[in-house]
């Protein structure tokens, strides 16, 4: 079972067209991984890039844009993971508008568990991959 959390479209979000300016889609993915970790992991993403100096750099971003979303819209950002590796994880996002449920946005991101003073890859904890392990496909 996918991962989901709520976000509103603000005013900061839309371009001079009205609609949410691309790269917000990324934003609303990031912020919802965030929000996992708040929500599961023994310890938030802030604490484990300020304290523990790991993160989740992104590696590589396949996305498909569906339909606009405007300012005001409501949308559940679902987020699921598709492939859990080493020391990475795949990760899948759908983005739907609130009121229909309509699918506006769907991306996979994948990124790499990093040491952040190093600057390389790192075996995935199992404190972690037991949390991811919880939204991965079957």
């Amino acid at each position: 079972m996918p991962y989901t959390a709520l976000h509103k479209i603000r005013f900061d979000d839309v371009d001079g067209a009205g609609i949410v300016y691309y790269p917000h889609f990324f934003h609303l993915c990031h912020a919802t991984f965030e929000d996992f970790f708040d929500d599961e992991a023994p310890y938030s993403y802030p604490e484990l890039i300020v304290e523990k100096r790991h993160g989740f750099p992104t590696v590589n971003i396949k996305s498909d844009f569906s339909s606009p979303l405007k300012y005001g819209d409501s949308v559940i950002v679902q987020m699921g993971v598709d492939k859990l590796g080493k020391s990475s994880v795949t990760l899948e996002f759908s983005v739907l508008r609130q009121n229909d449920d309509h699918c506006c946005f769907q991306a996979q991101i994948t990124t790499v568990f990093m040491d952040l003073d190093t600057q390389k890859a790192v075996e995935l904890p199992d404190e972690l991959r037991s949390i991811f392990a919880r939204i991965a496909k079957d």
